[in-house]
């Protein structure tokens, strides 16, 4: 059967708008009208970074958005950005996002101590809004809204989850595989070993800071 030529257009558009959709594809604003942190250092956008995170305040919440290449395609694995107030993990809150075959894809805030890493699910159903995770062309897009004060959350969630909007932070990229829904814990060294930004960088609404592009270190 030959589709409509008025279809056929229309099919064409969707399509061209759910590939622009998910990509952060907004990396021209970074620096003036979000921050961006793109690795390795001197990519541009998505056919030459490793992995971007950018963000930008909308009133009291932060546009964050995630993309990273993924390991092996149909494998169900994670992606995550952590804040941390030094360069070594532990105490850290971590905006994360898991790409599943068999359950629905989505996006969670986690906090990681010392040893381990627990995902924080009533405070991402409190804190994260309109949070996406889709798989493209080999590679993890994902995002959501991000209430920064924590005024909701159980005192408990209050400890585990920082308000970023308050200091400096230095941000980490890891990957890696999911098990049955549970994450496997991401390489310490090689070329899937996190990324770790050489300097902190700031979250405050309005603090000139917030858009900066940031550089970054292998760890």
């Amino acid at each position: 059967m030959i589709m409509p030529f008025k279809s056929l257009l229309a099919l064409l558009f969707v399509t061209a708008q759910l590939t622009t959709a998910i990509h952060v594809t907004h990396v021209s604003d970074c620096g003036v009208n979000r921050g961006c942190w793109r690795v390795p250092e001197g990519c541009t956008n998505s056919a030459d970074c490793k992995a971007i995170v950018t963000w930008r305040h909308h009133r009291t919440s932060l546009t964050i958005e995630l993309e990273a290449g993924l390991q092996n395609e149909g494998n169900d694995e994670w992606i995550g950005v952590g804040f941390s107030k030094d360069r070594q993990m532990g105490n850290d809150t971590v905006f994360e996002c898991h790409f599943s075959e068999t359950t629905p894809s989505t996006a969670y805030l986690s906090h990681n101590s010392a040893k381990r890493n627990v995902v924080l699910e009533k405070a991402s159903s409190l804190l994260l809004k309109d949070a996406y995770a889709e798989r493209f062309d080999g590679r993890g897009i994902c995002g959501a809204e991000w209430k920064l004060d924590n005024f909701a959350l159980s005192s408990e969630d209050k400890r585990l989850v920082h308000i970023i909007s308050s200091g400096q932070y230095y941000l980490m990229i890891a990957t890696g595989n999911l098990q049955k829904g549970k994450k496997e814990m991401h390489k310490m060294s090689g070329k899937l070993a996190p990324w770790i930004s050489n300097e902190p960088t700031r979250f405050c609404h309005r603090c000139s800071a917030s858009v900066n592009n940031i550089d970054f270190v292998k760890a």
